[in-house]
Parts: C-alpha cells; sequence; structure tokens
C-alpha cells in the first residue's frame, strides 16, 4: 500500500492506493474468480501500517463495527459464509476493488456465491453486518458510501438492495 497524500491532512482510506501480490483468494485461484484477473489480495488488517489503524490508540475499525471479512449464514441457510473485500489486478494492469462471497464448507476450497468488482483508483472497501442478514459494503470509515447485499430468494442469488434513503 502507498498514500498519494499526506494522511495528516486527508484520512487514509481515501488516499491509499493498494497493490495486489498473491495470485489466491483462500484457496481459490484469482483467474478462477474473474478470467482475466492475475493477481488478487484479500484486505487484512496485518497489511495496513499500525499507525494509520490505530489513530489516537484506538481500533476506529473495531469501534465501528467494520471489518474487511465477516461470517454469517447470509443466504438463510444452515451453511456459513464469508463476504470479504479486497483488491485485484487484471493481467492487462488495471486494479480494483472486489467483494466476494463464498460459501465455507467445513473440507475443501470454499464455493464462489458472488463476486462484484469495480476497477477504481482507490480501492479501499470494508464491511459491517447489516440487518436480516445482509451486508453493508462502505467505500470508506467514515461516510455514508454504502451499498447493500442481500440474498434474493425469489432470484435465488445475493444482489445489491436499492438505497433505504431513495423512496
Amino acid at each position: 500500500m502507498t498514500l498519494h497524500g499526506d494522511p495528516k491532512k486527508e484520512a487514509w482510506w481515501l488516499i491509499a492506493d493498494f497493490h495486489p501480490f498473491t495470485t489466491e483468494v483462500r484457496g481459490i485461484p484469482a483467474n478462477q474468480i474473474r478470467k482475466n484477473w492475475c493477481k488478487a489480495t484479500e484486505f487484512r488488517k496485518d497489511l495496513i501500517p499500525r499507525d494509520l489503524l490505530f489513530e489516537d490508540g484506538t481500533d476506529a475499525m473495531e469501534e465501528s463495527k467494520l471489518s474487511f471479512a465477516i461470517e454469517g449464514q447470509f443466504d438463510g441457510t444452515a451453511t456459513r459464509q464469508v463476504a470479504l473485500v479486497g483488491v485485484f489486478q487484471e493481467c492487462a494492469g488495471p486494479k480494483g476493488r472486489f467483494i466476494l462471497i463464498l460459501d465455507q464448507p467445513t473440507v475443501g476450497t470454499p464455493n464462489i456465491r458472488f463476486v462484484s468488482a469495480v476497477r477504481e483508483d482507490r480501492q479501499f472497501g470494508v464491511l459491517q453486518k447489516g440487518k436480516d442478514s445482509s451486508i453493508v459494503v462502505l467505500t470508506c470509515m467514515q461516510c455514508d458510501d454504502f451499498s447493500i447485499l442481500k440474498w434474493d430468494r425469489k432470484k435465488r442469488k445475493f444482489g445489491r438492495q436499492p438505497d433505504p434513503g431513495v423512496q
């Protein structure tokens, strides 16, 4: 991760540029997530400099109940899923942010249930457990820029929910 700006003047997550360096996420090769990906790295706290995560001695993510990965039964079945965010790089060079929802089997490789990927210059993203087994996806830590992912029983897939503030 490199910062393009001064973290004393701007929030670090707004000026962070993440550099994917792994070729798999939770045992799934990047090119099986998306065919044109060569690298994909799941965000983890140990990849962020501690002085950025712990401003004034407190863990801002933990305090806000934000995480790079959350677990739950998001589709209403007994199967546990994990939702996670990270950065990808296409083999041709462009980078961006991704969101994955994976089934967590007791043995073997996780099964991909949902993928969303957006080319972005600033790739930061975090998750929060929402109401009714939903997943709140945020692109910053202290803003109202978010979307909601929820299992749609009729369509039998995960999808974005309409913004609750829009009527």
